[in-house]
């Protein structure tokens, strides 16, 4: 359904099949070093879930959203160069609020680059305060080899349903986060245990290339779940993007053996306005 707003120069639409060059073209806007996903997974699990902006001249922007219970997620938000300093960020967020509130969210959540300070000052005016922080390392398998020796008698296997709240609590997700991940078919979750224990988490996602998110409980679980990980995606990948939260000594560490980084980001939470 078209949402128009009388006077205002653009309308929202759900995203289509049709859309994926445009959405490609305005994905680029994001400054990600990871290429777009391909077209079939916007078919089959990004479009129905992407909004995009037409103004006079054409699409302009998209959001890319999922309500997780009472807390609604804003994946990405674009707006294209040209239609920047118009209020049409604002007028995005606003449009997405009305649609979280509908589907019975109280709350809303994003991640944004640390140094965008266009985006910080318009999320602090809607009321999203900084909640958690994030690093992406390119990592490689010598650099995990500089971490501890992993201890013995670890485990590492998939993620299965009567996982997805006590790992939640354990690394402090977005409640919902882990059961919509495991519903898709471009998400990998692999769990670190030792028994009954939960060290780790790890997401192997875009064909292998990124690990978002990543938890473990210390330096030598991080380093069984990355070993781990460059087995399943085998010798021909060199490296790694390694999205640590909160996990500072971890970035520390392979920053001092030669890890490069990618992006440092924010995790914004708030209360829905209105």
């Amino acid at each position: 359904m078209t949402v128009d707003v009388g006077p205002c120069p653009w309308v929202q639409r759900p995203g289509r099949a049709d859309d994926y060059p445009t959405y490609v073209r305005l994905f680029a806007e994001l400054g990600l070093e990871d290429p777009p996903p391909p077209a079939s997974m916007w078919e089959q699990e990004l479009a129905a879930r992407t909004f995009l902006v037409e103004g006079p001249g054409g699409v302009v922007g998209y959001t890319s959203t999922e309500a997780l219970g009472v807390m609604g997620y804003v994946g990405q938000l674009v707006v294209a160069p040209e239609a920047r300093r118009q209020g049409l960020g604002r007028w995005m967020m606003l449009r997405t609020a009305e649609r979280f509130r509908a589907q019975g969210c109280q709350h809303w959540s994003l991640t944004v680059v640390r140094d965008n300070t266009p985006a910080l000052e318009l999320y602090g005016s809607l009321g999203m305060r900084r909640a958690r922080q994030a690093t992406d390392l390119e990592v490689t398998r010598a650099h995990v080899a500089t971490l501890p020796e992993a201890p013995r008698g670890l485990k590492t296997s998939p993620v299965e349903s009567a996982d997805w709240e006590p790992l939640t609590e354990a690394f402090g997700m977005i409640p919902g986060k882990l059961a919509r991940f495991s519903s898709l078919a471009s998400h990998q979750l692999w769990k670190l245990t030792r028994g009954t224990e939960l060290l780790g988490l790890m997401d192997l996602r875009s064909g292998g290339a990124v690990l978002y998110p990543f938890f473990a409980v210390s330096l030598a679980h991080a380093r069984a779940l990355l070993e781990d990980a460059f087995t399943r995606v085998g010798p021909a990948r060199q490296s790694l993007g390694v999205v640590m939260t909160d996990n500072e000594p971890l970035v520390a560490v392979l920053r001092k053996a030669g890890a490069r980084t990618r992006l440092e980001t924010y995790e914004l939470r708030g209360e829905l306005p209105g």
